[in-house]
């Protein structure tokens, strides 16, 4: 009676066993695609160096992660993936083309790696729709060359993006504006040549911005007005002449910069940038200078006071960000009607490098009737003086003394009597009637 007893238990534990193999713990070895090999805990589809053309049918749908890196696949349908998965290879195959929603139903996918397709030249905006739990992107060295402005759209959780290596050269505003919590951005190693005052916008909580190996020439001057968390930016090995002040004052947390390997230019243009460097404690590497040619191989960070001393004042609202002058009323009275002839270029160029000196001579009076031919040979009126108001003598004089506090003349320029105040009386007429006056006086006693 006991061993009849003991057999039936043993039968149901046995047919318990199997059930639950077979539909409690699903047999991994059947539920592997062919040519691929599975792992459980966490249950993983390796499938990778295979020669496979598409992706494989039969992955389990409960597959965390699936390995399908060093094949041959060549395109991604909306149909290639219909698993739960956290953790997806693509890298090393030869996908030319991803269908718009292909990775719509991996709701769960955590990290997607493309990287190392060279022939996936161009992406449609739609085609990571539906990854909103996506923390990391790879799609480095892919032959890119244009991203779709809605590429990275609702992709709120991404936190690592590696575009670095590829063929771009634009990057169109609001790009990243819905990659709130990124933290890592790599960009190095394309050929970028501006940034623009919206291209970063959105990037709140960016840590590290690498846009070295590219031919950047122009970077706004609030292109990282959102970037105030960044602590390691890389420059180097551009085409940077001039960097604004207020790029880097955007970006306050920065601890690690690197900016060799570009053309800098050391004029009044990187005053701004070197005032920065000396009120910054950054772990920072060399700025060579490239022009002008007194400066040519100096370091930007260690130039002195006096090397920008005739330099004016930087206009805060130059949206270049270049060192320009905020013209007083006597200076712009000055260039609306002095022309110097075409023979001063030889003698000064005005040029970014040039030092923007006022058309003053330390051993001559300021004389608003002078001629331009008394100034001809100090400066080269451009195109930004000769737009400037013309001003009548009577309005010049008028204004005496109530321009713009901030712009002086520095002391080995200022003409003699500039700062001395000027009596009410003093005008055109009056000076002429004084002038007439000794004049006449001068006759009578010679005769």
């Amino acid at each position: 009676m006991e061993l009849y007893r003991f057999s039936r238990v043993f039968c149901g534990l046995s047919l318990w066993l199997v059930t639950w193999l077979i539909i409690g713990k699903p047999n991994v070895a059947l539920g592997c695609p062919r040519l691929c090999v599975c792992y459980p805990s966490p249950m993983t589809v390796s499938c990778q160096s295979q020669n496979f053309t598409t992706v494989p049918a039969g992955v389990p749908f409960d597959s965390q992660r699936v390995f399908l890196q060093n094949n041959q696949i060549t395109e991604l349908r909306v149909d290639s993936f219909g698993f739960e998965t956290q953790v997806l290879w693509l890298y090393s195959n030869n996908i030319s083309w991803i269908e718009p929603g292909a990775f719509s139903e991996l709701r769960e996918l955590e990290e997607l790696d493309l990287g190392d397709n060279p022939n996936l030249r161009q992406l449609d905006g739609g085609v990571f729709r539906g990854l909103e739990k996506l923390q990391s992107l790879h799609m480095h060295r892919c032959g890119l060359a244009i991203l779709p402005h809605d590429l990275f759209h609702k992709l709120y959780s991404l936190q690592f993006l590696y575009l670095q290596e590829n063929q771009i050269h634009f990057l169109p505003d609001d790009l990243f504006s819905d990659l709130v919590n990124l933290t890592h951005l790599f960009l190095h190693g394309n050929r970028i040549r501006t940034l623009s005052e919206n291209v970063l916008r959105g990037l709140v909580n960016l840590d590290r911005l690498l846009l070295h190996e590219n031919r950047i020439k122009q970077i706004h001057r609030k292109a990282f007005r959102d970037l105030g968390r960044l602590t390691i930016l890389y420059l180097f090995n551009n085409s940077i002449s001039e960097l604004p002040g207020q790029v880097l004052r955007d970006s306050a947390s920065i601890q690690f910069l690197r900016l060799n390997g570009n053309p800098w230019s050391c004029g009044c243009e990187a005053r701004a940038l070197w005032e920065w460097f000396r009120k910054s404690r950054v772990s920072t590497s060399e700025l060579l200078c490239s022009s002008p040619s007194p400066k040519r191989g100096s370091d930007l960070r260690f130039l002195r006071e006096m090397d920008f001393a005739l330099c004016p004042l930087p206009d805060p609202g130059s949206l270049a960000g270049t060192t320009t002058t905020t013209f007083s009323t006597k200076t712009r009275w000055w260039f609306s009607k002095s022309k110097p002839v075409s023979s001063s270029k030889g003698i000064f160029s005005k040029s970014s490098e040039l030092v923007k000196a006022f058309p003053f001579s330390s051993g001559k009076p300021l004389n608003p009737s002078t001629s331009s031919t008394s100034f001809s040979t100090k400066y080269e009126i451009g195109e930004e003086e000769a737009a400037l108001p013309k001003l009548d003598p009577e309005e010049y004089w008028a204004n005496y003394g109530n321009e713009d506090a901030s712009v002086r003349c520095f002391e080995l320029e200022c003409p003699p009597g500039f700062d001395s105040p000027v009596l009410p009386s003093s005008s055109p007429s009056s000076s002429s009637f004084f002038l007439s006056l000794y004049l006449v006086i001068f006759l009578l006693f010679i005769n």
